[in-house]
Parts: C-alpha cells; structure tokens; sequence
C-alpha cells in the first residue's frame, strides 16, 4: 500500500467503491477490500461459495467504479473463495465491507 497518496485520495476512492456496491451485495459476500499498490487500485472481493450471479454483480460493481473514474486510473479486481480465515485489516489495505462471522 503506498504512503504517497493523500487520506483525500483514499477517501474519494473508498466512497465511489461504497456508490458501486450499493445493491449489489448479496449473504454470499465476506468482506470487499481496496488497496493501492502503485499503479494500480485493486478491488478484492471475498466470496463464501462460487455463485455465478454473485461473480457476474462483481464485473457490474467494477465496471461502476470505474465509469466514476477519469481515464487514467489503473485498476485490477480479484475473487477469493473459500470459507478461510479472512486476512487481518491492515493486510488488506481499507475494508470497505465485512460481513459479521
């Protein structure tokens, strides 16, 4: 996660995350996290199981978040399923949402 990047930054791409997932969370969700590891803003997505619909929302929240964007901003989103233990918050740069377990 880079030091460089103002708490206004992080604050403004926290709250368009926020805008695009509203609706789109579903009980098969565990936690959404954003970090930022120069160039790229990455999206990760925890899933319980593997639903088809739920990884078709995920492209949807994506591609909101991004249309809220300028054109220059780099940003890769990934999918980790599974029941394990979720990593701790300072692993996984800002919890944007976690479910309680």
């Amino acid at each position: 996660m880079s030091l460089d990047l103002s708490l206004e930054e992080w604050n403004f791409q926290v709250v368009i995350l926020v805008q695009a997932l509203v609706g789109a969370i579903s009980e098969n969700f565990r936690m959404v996290a954003l970090c930022y590891n120069e160039p790229d803003w990455i999206l990760s997505f925890y899933l319980e199981k593997y639903v088809d619909e739920d990884l078709e929302e995920i492209e949807d929240i994506v591609c909101q978040y991004t249309a809220y964007q300028d054109a220059t901003l780099k940003c890769k989103h990934e999918v980790i399923i599974g029941a394990q233990g979720l990593p701790a918050f300072s692993d996984v740069g800002r919890v944007v949402y976690r479910r309680r377990e």
